[in-house]
């Protein structure tokens, strides 16, 4: 009695260190799997169960289906977003974020497959899934059973009728058309036959295309049109534009440099966004799976207790005994662990990499919010050097207007001579125009290497079109040289004779003179010259001496024969000389002053007098110096005087056999 004792508690206790050693798997695998979801801020051992202690109701696929699409297609569209060129402008620190968000991108889509693919597994094998796949393979085995039994009968409609064809073959005339008969109603029900077999594969074959398109073949075609994933390869992004050549570049590359930054945080906030998204949709596939692995975790826990307590001892006492024996529950089946330690891997193995993939999604939100905070710090300080820089620019214009606007004010006041003022006021206006045009150029363009190019074009095809007003500011500066043209000089160009009123950059105005003789008046035209016209060899320029303002006039006076000519001659030229030396003063001085200025000796203006053949007579011919402005006056003194002395000596009438004439050595 004794050693059956001992034998039943040694088997007991055997028992006992088994049902241990299946509870420690148990818990081992569920205690992994807590651990996992603990890290990802998942659930806790205290689960929640359904009714009567069952876990809660499993997967419903018409929803998480399409869920798991969604996030599928999210996930592969977030990869191709982050793998695209973010930035063209900022720090190398800015690679080191894109490679990294890409990476995490990479391994949440791997996560997401992994996740999907079991999941889609687990949803296949359910009660539900199961019962659908039967019904569909009952319809499809219906459909294969009719079209084998067609097949059947098709071969046996060919047998009878091959058969026929023997029999007709060897029939006599009077059976013959009998046979006949029988071997078109073969025929017709053999067409049947194929027309019913073919319309039966066509059902199979659309049956079997549309069953072919289950949620794990989905999840297989989406991993198949993303190959990127699994390729080892980094794209390798343009070459960014330094913040540091940034800031020292001019106002067109900041400018430039500012909206692709802003391109960038806004690329930025996008992809948070779709981060933010992805992460929800993974917390919400995550949700109804972790409900369930709650359940499964405390009906192990509960049947891990029931196994630790294990069956009643043997009772060898009386018949009450071992009826209360009889009344205990008995210790769970081995069975049950094992189904529960089975379900909780299979959905263990789409929640883990479910979970680590919500780990990614927050670690590549953190790493896009600092990559946007570096591009918003990158913003500012180009954004500061921008504002900077126009502010500049705007001082440096302020200041050479200023400048300009004081020598403007400097030249009217302390500058008399409207000449040399106005030349003053023209080169103002071309060193304030060329020192704004260079702020303005070394402010704004700091590709001075493209610029060359494009100033190169540019030049050629100004030079092409506008050479005429090109021709004519190069010619500007020869009117406006030693030389040159003045107001108030008296010209002759183009057959036009008149005095310069205006000198232009491109253009100068003369007002026309005319008249008769000697005597020149305004016509109230005022002629427009272009500068050019002082390089065309056509049409030649013709100008006072610059300082001068007198020019020659001619006196011609016929003498009879036999006169005193020396007599004569000095007679009338006394009168003249007396005119003259009512100017000489005035000529002899602007003599003096052209001569100073030139640093050269000219001949002195003087009265020469010629005592000359002209035809078959004698005549006295004398060139006198006259003031341009009073050149009519000084013609009609020369003329009554004399006028008075012929009239006073007969003689010298007498000698004069003609009317003398007064006229300009030179028009104008």
């Amino acid at each position: 009695m004794m050693q059956k004792r001992e034998l039943n508690r040694a088997c007991h206790k055997g028992r006992r260190i088994e049902r241990r050693r299946r509870r420690a798997r148990a818990m081992a695998v569920i205690a992994a799997f807590a651990l996992a979801g603990i890290v990802s801020g998942g659930f806790g051992v205290a689960a929640q169960a359904g009714p009567n202690g069952q876990p809660a109701a499993g997967l419903d696929s018409s929803v998480a289906g399409p869920a798991i699409i969604a996030h599928l297609n999210a996930v592969i569209q977030f990869y191709r977003s982050v793998r695209e060129p973010v930035q063209k402008a900022g720090e190398p620190n800015d690679a080191v974020y894109h490679d990294q968000a890409v990476t995490q991108a990479s391994q949440a889509a791997e996560l997401a497959f992994q996740s999907a693919t079991a999941e889609a597994a687990v949803m296949e094998t359910s009660p539900g899934q199961a019962a659908a796949e039967a019904g569909s393979s009952t319809s499809e085995e219906k459909l294969a059973a009719s079209e084998a039994a067609e097949e059947k009968r098709i071969s046996d409609l060919e047998a009878r009728e091959a058969g026929l064809d023997r029999q007709i073959a060897s029939a006599s005339p009077r059976a013959a058309p009998g046979l006949e008969a029988q071997k078109q109603q073969v025929q017709a029900a053999l067409e049947l036959a194929t027309a019913l077999r073919d319309a039966m594969k066509r059902i199979m074959k659309a049956s079997g295309a549309a069953g072919a398109g289950g949620l794990s073949d989905e999840i297989e075609r989406l991993q198949r049109s993303a190959p990127d994933l699994e390729s080892s390869s980094k794209t390798t992004g343009a070459p960014l534009t330094t913040i540091e050549s940034a800031l020292s570049a001019g106002v067109t590359t900041q400018a430039g440099v500012v909206f692709r930054l802003l391109g960038s945080l806004h690329t930025l906030s996008t992809l948070m966004q779709d981060n933010d998204r992805l992460h929800q949709q993974a917390t919400d596939l995550r949700a109804p799976m972790l409900q369930i692995l709650r359940g499964l975790i405390q009906q192990g826990e509960q049947l891990s207790e029931q196994a630790e307590a294990g069956p009643p001892p043997a009772q060898h006492g009386g018949p009450k005994a071992r009826g209360a024996a009889a009344s205990l529950p008995a210790g769970p089946a081995p069975e049950d662990l094992q189904a529960i330690t089975a379900k909780f891997k299979a959905l263990s193995q789409a929640t883990v990499p479910l979970s680590e993939e919500i780990i990614v999604l927050e670690q590549s939100h953190a790493n896009l919010a600092a990559w946007q905070s570096s591009v918003d710090q990158e913003y500012d300080s180009i954004l500061h050097a921008l504002l900077l820089r126009i502010l500049v620019i705007a001082i440096a214009l302020g200041i050479i207007i200023g400048a300009g606007e004081a020598w403007t004010r400097a030249t009217n006041k302390y500058i008399r001579d409207l000449r040399r003022r106005r030349q003053l006021l023209i080169v103002r206006r071309v060193v304030v125009g060329f020192l704004s045009a260079l702020v303005i150029l070394f402010g704004f363009v700091t590709q001075f290497n493209s610029l060359a190019t494009f100033a190169g074009f540019l030049t050629a095809g100004v030079a092409l079109g506008l050479q005429t007003i090109l021709l004519s500011v190069a010619a500007y500066f020869f009117i406006i040289g030693r030389f040159g043209i003045r107001v108030g000089d008296r010209i002759t160009i183009a057959g036009v004779t008149g005095d310069v009123i205006e000198v232009g950059l491109v253009r100068f105005y003369v007002m026309e003179l005319a008249g008769t003789g000697t005597t020149l008046h305004p016509t109230g035209r005022v002629a427009v010259f272009s500068n050019a016209v002082l390089f065309q060899a056509g049409t030649p320029l013709y100008k006072q001496l610059p300082g001068t303002g007198y020019a020659w006039h001619e006196l011609t006076v016929k003498l009879a024969d036999g006169a005193d000519y020396r007599e004569v001659c000095d007679a009338i030229l006394q009168p003249v000389r007396a005119v003259y030396e009512e100017y000489r003063a005035t000529i002899e001085a602007q003599h003096q002053s052209v001569q100073n200025w030139m640093q050269a000796a000219i001949e002195a203006p003087v009265i020469e007098s010629r005592l000359q053949f002209s035809g078959s007579a004698f005549q006295l011919w004398a060139r006198i110096p006259v003031e341009i402005a009073l050149a009519a006056e000084t013609d009609e003194k020369i003329t009554h005087a004399l006028l008075e002395l012929m009239a006073a000596d007969p003689a010298i009438k007498a000698a004069v056999t003609a009317t003398p004439s007064i006229e300009p050595s030179v028009r104008g």
